[in-house]
């Protein structure tokens, strides 16, 4: 599928892909008040970016504006967000280095197999639940690291490892599942 594709006309700047593309902004000023420790503002950033990304979702639906660019949009701002925080709150609050990997290299192993499937299959797969609660999680650990609650990190690393792992392995399964059905779908149409 052409790149161009996913830029229909009339449909790029639509208000639910606008708060899409806020959380890229606020990914970024995000990353520069917690690395400063600036802590309210991170943390009312933070907040404006959990927000953005609830709301982007349901006006899509509300509205009717939900698009391939949309889809991609959504989690690849989750993505940098969370990267961008995550790499912050290592440099200026402590947040173990692995687990920052782990959080990355999720994030890429993701982004890696929907390019594949979006090659594939010629469209978008959208976010799923599991992935979600995975980024919802991670975000409270993230914010317990910014609000500096000792007491609840070693639990939410936990959590946040057990929601990794339960999204990764959903993912991987309707990865597997799309390559089957795609592999079956080309064969029928080389018969």
């Amino acid at each position: 599928m052409k790149i161009s594709s996913y830029f229909q006309q009339g449909k790029i700047w639509t208000l639910s892909n606008i708060l899409s593309f806020s959380r890229f902004i606020l990914g970024l000023v995000l990353f520069y008040f917690i690395y400063t420790r600036h802590t309210y503002l991170a943390i009312l950033l933070a907040l404006l970016a959990v927000i953005s990304d609830f709301a982007d979702g349901y006006v899509a639906r509300l509205r009717h504006e939900i698009t391939e660019l949309g889809k991609i949009l959504d989690p690849v701002a989750d993505k940098i967000a969370v990267a961008l925080g995550a790499i912050a709150l290592y440099k200026s609050y402590g947040l173990p280095l692995w687990i920052v990997l782990v959080i990355i290299g999720r994030d890429i192993l993701i982004l890696i197999g929907s390019l594949v499937l979006m090659e594939r299959l010629k469209g978008v797969v959208s976010s799923k639940m599991p992935g979600k609660i995975a980024v919802t999680v991670i975000s409270i650990l993230l914010l317990s690291y910014l609000f500096e609650w000792h007491a609840v990190k070693n639990v939410l690393i936990t959590l946040t490892i057990l929601a990794i792992i339960f999204s990764f392995v959903t993912y991987f399964i309707i990865f597997i599942k799309f390559m089957l059905k795609s592999d079956i779908d080309l064969e029928r149409n080389d018969s």
